[in-house]
């Protein structure tokens, strides 16, 4: 009877405890339903009543990126971001990276969603009856933070599925020096930069605050058509309880952060794999040396490749023998099919069991595109990579995989058969690659605390406490002319000015007064 009456108290504390907390995910990409979808797990794993509000931006089947919490789907919400998406692959791999003209276009886009959701408001209502704790939301566009205003929920919690966005650090008053933190978006840029790469990279973090501000204001009007007092949506997110990174300490570049930024790279990702299927444990099996898997994501996939670039690489791999090759594609992919008829070392899948097979000991070499997600995993595997860049965060995320001696990066423009060939092979062969993949992914294992503990304490603490005002960083309140002291340095350089004008001046009383002094011993001489 004792034993019942305990284990009763403990379902009571354990009821007592439980949040009601509601995970707002756009469906821009499989990656980002993965992201939200392992921080919903983790919270119901940790006992919390999680809703998941997934909105179509990108047509859905049955993925939602949970397992475990309740989802809420908006489906059909609007054509604009497909629309928009039309040529983007083709497009992207034709640039060095995206101008500013194009992420205003992004901005546009994500407003004029966000006002689709909107005038379908009636449908966000039932939501409110939750009575939501908390709520998450990502950085990608601040229409969630709105939204979670809108419902109520004072209590938000910021979720930056990259390293820590521009924007981010911005609205929460994270230092981020330009001399030695790279910009996220479209940089090619490591923390060891020159004259001309600080140069570039003050450029760049000035462009991205414009836009943000730029699309925030946007995204904020949406919200004023319906209630005409509401905040900017900055201000939103600069009050947000907690800001949780996906990335990983020991793997991203060092960089100043705040009491409220928690890291939480590897969330969701087991340290134990699942035995592959027959099939995969096949593939895995070929190969003299061992296996090389080649993923460039959802949103690029290989067979967007210009043409020359996919002859060129698949040329590389027919003459890398002694290695076998896992080409992920798209499923309408049919060119490279036909391209790799008669290769005996190449296997095309349309999907492949990423974590699990990271994990398995014959494979050598990722070559990816270097999101964030992937290369976490990756990370945590102790696999050597090749990122090929191709947008957003991701050039910066290859000059961190080269600081950490675990890769090396190609350019997308520079995708051939010598380059492709010269830099697998490189990676390849050379030992302190795989051992500094080694290194770094102990030292992820090894941490204090795992991304679940970080996440689900946190979570618990925010629950408990309410907005934790006591972790805002001022900085967050000041307006752009006082957070960078720039009223200081224009009474700075008027001061300059007026004391070299009164210099001046002073210099030519002076040389007035002996001219004059001058004349006058003259005049006497001549007298």
């Amino acid at each position: 009877m004792t034993h019942i009456l305990h284990l009763l108290l403990l379902l009571v504390i354990a009821v007592a405890d439980a949040g009601k907390i509601l995970v707002y995910s756009p469906s821009i990409s499989r990656s980002h339903l993965i992201s939200n979808g392992r921080f919903a797990d983790a919270l119901v794993d940790a006992g919390h009543d999680v809703v998941m509000l997934i909105l179509e931006y990108e047509p859905l089947t049955d993925f939602t990126g949970t397992k475990k919490a309740k989802v809420i789907t908006m489906k059909g919400l609007s054509t604009r971001f497909v629309e928009d998406m039309e040529g983007f692959d083709t497009h992207i791999l034709s640039t060095t990276r995206l101008g500013f003209r194009e992420r205003i276009a992004f901005e546009d886009m994500c407003a004029a969603v966000c006002n689709d959701l909107m005038e379908r408001r009636e449908e966000l209502e039932p939501l409110r009856a939750y009575n939501f704790d908390v709520a998450f939301s990502e950085q990608i566009d601040l229409c969630g933070v709105g939204v979670i205003r809108y419902l109520g929920i004072q209590n938000h919690l910021w979720i930056s599925t990259t390293p820590i966005m521009d924007a981010v650090s911005y609205n929460l008053g994270i230092p981020a020096p330009t001399s030695y933190v790279p910009t996220v978006e479209e940089n090619d840029n490591g923390d060891k930069m020159d004259f001309w790469q600080r140069a570039l990279n003050i450029y760049m973090y000035i462009g991205s605050i414009i836009i943000h501000r730029y699309g925030t204001d946007a995204t904020t009007e949406v919200f004023r058509k319906y209630v005409p007092d509401f905040p900017n949506v900055r201000e939103i997110a600069a009050n947000s309880s907690l800001c949780f990174v996906n990335s990983d300490e020991v793997l991203d570049l060092p960089r100043p952060t705040i009491t409220k930024t928690i890291f939480v790279g590897g969330l969701g990702v087991s340290k134990d794999s699942k035995p592959l299927d027959e099939k995969f444990t096949k593939i895995m099996a070929k190969g003299k040396e061992g296996v090389v898997i080649v993923s460039l994501g959802s949103i690029i996939p290989f067979g967007s490749l210009p043409n020359h670039a996919k002859q060129g690489v698949l040329k590389a791999i027919r003459e890398i023998k002694d290695y076998h090759f896992l080409i992920k594609i798209a499923k309408d992919d049919q060119d490279t099919g036909k391209l790799v008829q008669g290769m005996s070392n190449v296997d095309l899948v349309h999907w492949l069991p990423q974590v699990d097979i990271l994990a398995h000991p014959r494979l050598k070499l990722f070559v990816m595109h270097g999101g964030i997600n992937g290369l976490v995993e990756t990370a945590l595997r102790g696999v050597p990579t090749v990122i090929v860049p191709v947008f957003a965060d991701q050039h910066r995320n290859g000059r961190m995989v080269e600081k950490r001696g675990i890769g090396k990066v190609l350019l997308k423009l520079e995708i051939g058969y010598e380059s492709f060939k010269d830099i697998v092979l490189t990676v390849l062969n050379t030992p302190s690659y795989k051992k500094n993949a080694v290194r770094i992914t102990k030292m992820m294992r090894d941490k204090p605390f795992s991304p679940e503990e970080r996440l689900t304490k946190w979570t618990q603490f925010a629950i408990d406490h309410g907005v934790l005002e006591e972790l805002h960083v001022e900085g967050s309140r000041l307006n752009t002319i006082v957070y960078f002291n720039l009223d200081i340095f224009a009474f700075l350089i008027v001061v300059l000015i007026v004391i070299l004008h009164i210099f001046v001046y002073i210099l030519k009383l002076i040389c007035c007064r002996k001219r004059s002094h001058s004349k006058v011993n003259m005049a006497k001489k001549n007298n």
